[in-house]
């Protein structure tokens, strides 16, 4: 078969655009991803420390309302900073098979965590301690989500309180 400058443009466009849609994909997994729970002895160890909370996000991958949680909450604390006072933040797939440890140390695996907390359903939110202690209640599911981020701010800000009594928050 013989291109001749008019046959090669649109295949060449397809061929961009192929490239593009194949990419894509990528692209936004890797913007909205949060890491991985791996050691939450050692996060454990360095909440007390920093005196941060440790944010524990339970998703389940494909979950339309996880993903709502981690882009518009979880995330912006990561990018943002504040001076590293933003919380460390870890993230459990309810039926994942990674190997973790817990707060004792102990080999476990993301779904074995998640069943520890009687976890069902995703999201659910929880706010750790120094110790391993849920110092809030666990925000469980996406709630209504034009409150969401108002259960979420108190949240945070119990659980920074519980970290610093004396501050007041």
């Amino acid at each position: 078969m013989i291109f001749t400058r008019t046959a090669l443009g649109p295949v060449l466009g397809l061929l961009i655009l192929a490239a593009i849609l194949f990419a894509w994909p990528i692209v936004s997994v890797a913007e909205t991803s949060l890491p991985s729970a791996r050691d939450l002895l050692v996060d454990a160890r360095t909440v007390g420390r920093t005196g941060v909370p440790l944010i524990v996000m339970v998703s389940l991958q494909g979950c339309a309302h996880c993903e709502v949680v981690r882009s518009s909450h979880l995330l912006p604390l990561l990018r943002d900073g504040n001076a590293g006072l933003s919380p460390l933040i870890r993230q459990v797939e309810i039926n994942g098979k990674d190997a973790m440890r817990d707060f004792h140390g102990r080999a476990t695996t993301h779904a074995e965590f998640a069943s520890r907390y009687k976890i069902k359903i995703a999201p659910v939110v929880m706010f750790f301690d120094a110790k391993g202690k849920l110092i809030t209640e666990p925000l469980v599911g996406a709630m209504i989500p034009d409150f969401y981020g108002a259960y979420f701010d108190a949240s945070l800000a119990e659980a920074r309180s519980k970290l610093h009594p004396a501050d007041g928050g």
